[in-house]
């Protein structure tokens, strides 16, 4: 399933609480681990900038080179790349280049908690990203990581769209390839709430059925039909659970009453998502669930997005720099 997956750093221990999780995935999988840290200097008009600039790559090596010496020694692969310019398109290019397949990375870098979760670097990496992103909470504490790699629980929150269904074939893909189970999950908002979504911009007014439970008749025999569907993958058809409220709410708690160990949801739907990447769903399943976030681009998306400028530097002046570095241990 993954072969190649790329951890961003900012050399900040918090951005470092993904690395267990990559080095967990990685010892199940076979998989190779690529550290990232993408860097850049700024400097005075006119002045000349390769020092500072050889100066900032090679900090940046040598603090991958040491994480990368203790994974190693784990028995993993490890890569490292350090790409000189803004960190997205370095990051990006990354993923193109070394054919990566799962970006694992945590909400909170050295930048602070809403840079990460909401700001340039997390929302710019998943909204070019053409592969699965895996969100980690920098608070949660080692046993969710344990539990990843050891029969997962998987929480799959559709909304009936087939931007909805497009995390289904990474959901059961992980759990053929780690165990575990599967819970679909149909969040209906109720008639106000659908109606006060409707009023954003770009989301579908799905409110012409007034009566509660109808809609959670409805949704019940979607994730039915879902269910029937996947249990030839599965062995067994998988368990569902229809919730009515707050979508982001809804999802929060099933993750706590579920156990479940990581969420995989689309990172577009019909429930409100109405940018790419950070919609209020997708953001409020970040802020309240007890478990990791797997984000999915579905294809469309992907196929739409026009391919991301190359890095280049964030100085003011047109002099040379020194290309990104890169790494590989056995």
């Amino acid at each position: 399933m993954f072969r190649t997956i790329l951890v961003p750093l900012d050399g900040s221990a918090q951005a470092e609480r993904a690395l267990p999780f990559a080095e967990a995935l990685a010892r199940r999988t076979g998989a190779r681990v690529l550290l990232v840290q993408a860097t850049s200097v700024r400097t005075m008009p006119g002045a000349d900038p390769t020092a500072a600039q050889v100066r900032a790559v090679e900090q940046a090596q040598s603090y991958l080179d040491d994480l990368a010496a203790r994974i190693a020694r784990q028995g993993i692969a490890v890569e490292t790349a350090v790409p000189y310019g803004p960190a997205v398109e370095g990051i990006v290019a990354e993923i193109q280049l070394r054919g990566v397949d799962l970006v694992v990375m945590t909400t909170h870098g050295r930048s602070g908690l809403g840079r990460w979760v909401y700001g340039s670097v997390a929302e710019g990496v998943l909204a070019q990203s053409p592969v699965p992103a895996l969100l980690l909470q920098s608070w949660l504490g080692e046993q969710p990581w344990r539990r990843l790699a050891e029969q997962p629980r998987l929480l799959v929150p559709l909304d009936g769209s087939k931007f909805g269904e497009a995390a289904l074939p990474v959901a059961v893909e992980f759990v053929r390839q780690f165990g575990g189970e599967l819970v679909l999950l149909r969040a209906v908002p109720l008639v106000d709430q659908i109606i006060a979504a409707a009023a954003g911009p770009g989301v579908p007014i799905a409110g012409k059925i007034e009566d509660v439970e109808e809609l959670r008749l409805a949704a019940q025999q979607y994730l039915e039909q879902v269910a029937r569907k996947l249990a030839a993958s599965l062995g067994q058809p998988p368990a569902i659970d229809v919730r009515l409220g707050e979508p982001a709410q809804a999802i929060a708690e099933a993750t706590r009453e579920r156990r479940a160990d990581l969420v995989v949801m689309s990172t577009h739907g019909r429930t409100g998502l109405s940018r790419v990447v950070f919609g209020s769903v997708a953001g409020g399943v970040l802020r309240q669930a007890s478990a990791p976030l797997l984000l999915v681009r579905p294809a469309a998306l992907i196929a739409s997005a026009s391919p991301p400028a190359s890095a280049t530097t964030d100085t003011e002046v047109s002099d040379p720099v020194p290309p990104g570095s890169a790494k590989t241990r056995p």
